[in-house]
C-alpha cells in the first residue's frame, strides 16, 4: 500500500478527536532477534495507561513490516495463539502501545503504531500525548498523531534527522514519541517535558519505554531519561541527542504522579541531568508523602472515626500513611475484585451511566467491618465524581456505613486537559459542575466530610519543596496551563 492510499484509508475512519493517553514500549536491536516476548512484557505493567486498544509493528533489518493491533486488552489483542506467532519473528525493532480513545466510535484502525512512507522509506511512529489543535477543523475530524504521521511522510529534507526535527518544530502541545526510520530509532519529547519517556541498554539491545517499570520488567537497569525538548536518535553505535531545547521551562504533568504512572515507577519530576532519574523516589512513594501531607492538612480523629481505608489500588499507600500519621486503625475494607490484566480505569470510561453498576462489580466490601462504622475513605483524586458518589451511596445503603469522610491525595480538578488526558468535558468534572464549592462537592457525593490535598501540599510531596515549578497543574483548582489546545504558549518564554 502506498503513502497516499493508507492516508485515505485511515483518515477516512477517523471522525472525531482522539485524545490519547497511552502507553509506549520500544526495542532496538543491533540485528534481528526475537524480542517480541520481551516487548510484551514491558507493555503489561502499561495497560492501566489505556485499555482501548494495543499493537505492535516490528521491522526486520530488510525493512520488512509485520503489525498485529486491536481493540481491547493486551491479553485479548495478543492470546497465546498470537503471542506463540509472533513470539518467533526476529527484527531489529520492535514498537508497542497501548492507548485510548475519548471517541465512542473508537476502531481498530485508530490503534497505533502508524506506519508510513516517505520516499519509499517505510517509517513507524508511536505517540503519547497530544498535538496542539493548528487547524481546528483538520483536528476535529482527524488523530492528531495520523497527522504528525502524515506530515511526517510529506518531508522533503535530505536525512531523517533533519525530517524529524522540522517536522517537530512546527507542533506544539504534549509529546512523547517514538518514531523508527530505516537503520535508526528516534526518541523524542516536547520542550515542556509533559509526557515521560525513559531508555536504557538491556544486553546489548536499546529499550525504550513511558515508565521505568516497564524497564524494570523487562529486566533493565540504569535508566536515562529523554529530557525535556530533546530528540535522541539511537543506531547501531550508539544513542546521540540530535536536537536539544532548553528555552522553555518545564511543565511535566502532575496527573502522571498523582493517577496514571504504576507505583513502581520513578517520580514523574523535574530533573537537572537526564541520569537523575535513577535516584528519585517510586509513585508508591509519593502517594505514601501525599498521605501524610494530608493528614497534616486535614487530620480526623479517632473521637472522629473508626479506621481508615484506602480506595484500591493507587489510594492504598497514601491511605496507609495518613493512618499512620494520625495513628488511626487501618483496615482494608474494600477489595479490588480484578486481577491486575483486567483492570480498567473507571476514570477512562465512556459510558459515565454504567458506572455504578461498574462500582459494584469492581469491588469486594468486608460487610463485618462495615457495618455501623464511621470510615475515612482515601482516594487518589475525584474526577468526576462518579465512583465517589456510587462507591459512598453503596457503603451506606448496602453495607450499613454510618459515617463517611472522604480525603483526596490531590487537589481538585476542574478544567479538562486538552495535553493528553481523558478528562472529557469541563461539565463533567465535578469540581468544574460546583465551581469548586467544597460543601457542595461534599453533598454531591453523600459525604459527612470531604478535603482535598492543596497544591502545595502535592508538590511538596513530589519535590520537598511547596513551591517549586516545573509541573503542570493546569487541570486543578487555581491553576493555569502552560499552554493552550492551539499551541499558544502561556507565561512561558523562548
Amino acid at each position: 500500500m502506498t503513502a497516499e492510499n493508507f492516508f485515505e484509508s485511515s483518515l477516512a475512519k477517523e471522525k472525531s478527536p482522539l485524545q490519547d493517553h497511552c502507553g509506549l514500549v520500544a526495542i532496538y536491536a543491533k540485528k534481528d532477534k526475537p524480542l517480541f516476548e520481551l516487548g510484551l512484557r514491558g507493555l503489561h505493567t502499561l495497560q492501566t495507561r489505556g485499555n482501548d486498544g494495543a499493537g505492535m509493528v516490528c521491522v526486520d533489518s530488510q525493512q520488512n513490516i509485520i503489525t498485529h493491533k486491536d481493540r481491547g486488552l493486551i491479553s485479548e489483542v495478543f492470546p497465546e495463539s498470537v503471542s506463540d506467532r509472533l513470539g518467533k519473528i526476529s527484527a531489529k525493532t520492535f514498537i508497542f502501545q497501548v492507548r485510548y480513545g475519548t471517541s465512542g466510535n473508537f476502531s481498530p484502525a485508530n490503534v497505533q503504531p502508524f506506519i508510513g512512507e516517505n520516499h519509499k522509506e517505510p517509517f513507524v511512529v508511536a505517540h503519547n500525548g497530544q498535538f496542539a489543535n493548528e487547524s481546528s477543523q483538520e483536528y476535529a475530524e482527524n488523530s492528531d498523531t495520523l497527522i504528525f504521521t502524515q506530515q511526517l511522510a510529506e518531508r522533503n529534507e535530505i536525512s531523517w534527522d533533519w525530517k524529524i526535527i522540522k517536522t517537530l518544530e512546527e507542533k506544539r502541545g504534549a509529546w512523547s514519541l517514538v518514531i523508527v526510520a530505516p537503520n535508526a530509532m528516534y526518541l523524542a519529547r516536547d520542550p515542556l517535558g509533559i509526557r515521560p519517556l525513559t531508555y536504557t541498554n538491556l544486553n546489548g539491545a536499546w529499550v525504550a519505554a513511558s515508565e521505568t517499570s516497564a524497564l524494570d520488567q523487562m529486566g533493565a537497569t540504569g535508566y536515562t531519561e529523554v529530557m525535556p525538548g530533546q530528540i535522541v536518535k539511537i543506531t547501531d553505535a550508539r544513542p546521540e541527542v540530535i536536537q536539544s531545547s532548553n528555552n522553555y521551562k518545564s511543565a511535566l504533568c502532575i496527573f502522571e504522579d498523582v493517577y496514571i504512572c504504576d507505583g513502581n515507577s520513578r517520580v514523574h519530576r523535574p530533573r537537572s541531568t537526564s541520569s537523575e532519574v535513577n535516584y528519585s523516589p517510586t509513585i508508591e512513594e509519593i502517594r505514601r508523602r501525599c498521605g501524610e501531607i494530608l493528614a497534616k492538612e486535614s487530620p480526623l480523629t479517632t473521637d472522629q472515626v473508626d479506621f481508615v481505608i484506602g480506595i484500591p489500588g493507587t489510594a492504598i499507600p497514601g491511605g496507609q500513611a495518613y493512618a499512620k500519621a494520625l495513628d488511626l486503625p487501618y483496615i482494608q475494607a474494600i477489595f479490588d475484585r480484578n486481577s491486575p490484566d483486567e483492570e480498567r480505569r473507571t476514570f477512562m470510561t465512556a459510558e459515565i451511566s454504567t458506572i455504578p453498576q461498574k462500582v459494584q462489580r469492581h469491588f469486594i466490601f468486608n460487610e463485618k467491618a462495615l457495618h455501623g462504622s464511621r470510615v475515612v475513605l482515601i482516594d487518589d483524586s475525584i474526577v468526576r465524581g462518579n465512583i465517589s458518589k456510587g462507591l459512598n451511596s453503596l457503603l451506606k445503603e448496602s453495607y450499613g456505613v454510618v459515617e463517611t469522610h472522604w480525603r483526596v491525595l490531590s487537589p481538585r480538578i476542574d478544567n479538562r486537559c486538552h495535553l493528553g488526558v481523558n478528562t472529557r468535558k469541563s461539565t463533567e468534572l465535578i469540581a468544574a459542575r460546583y465551581d469548586s464549592n467544597l460543601k457542595l462537592i461534599e453533598a454531591e457525593i453523600g459525604a459527612d466530610s470531604l478535603a482535598y490535598l492543596s497544591p502545595q501540599g502535592l508538590r511538596k510531596a513530589i519535590t520537598g519543596n511547596p513551591n517549586v515549578e516545573g509541573f503542570c497543574m493546569g487541570c486543578m483548582t487555581g491553576q493555569t496551563y502552560p499552554i493552550d489546545e492551539y499551541g499558544q504558549l502561556i507565561n512561558q518564554h523562548e
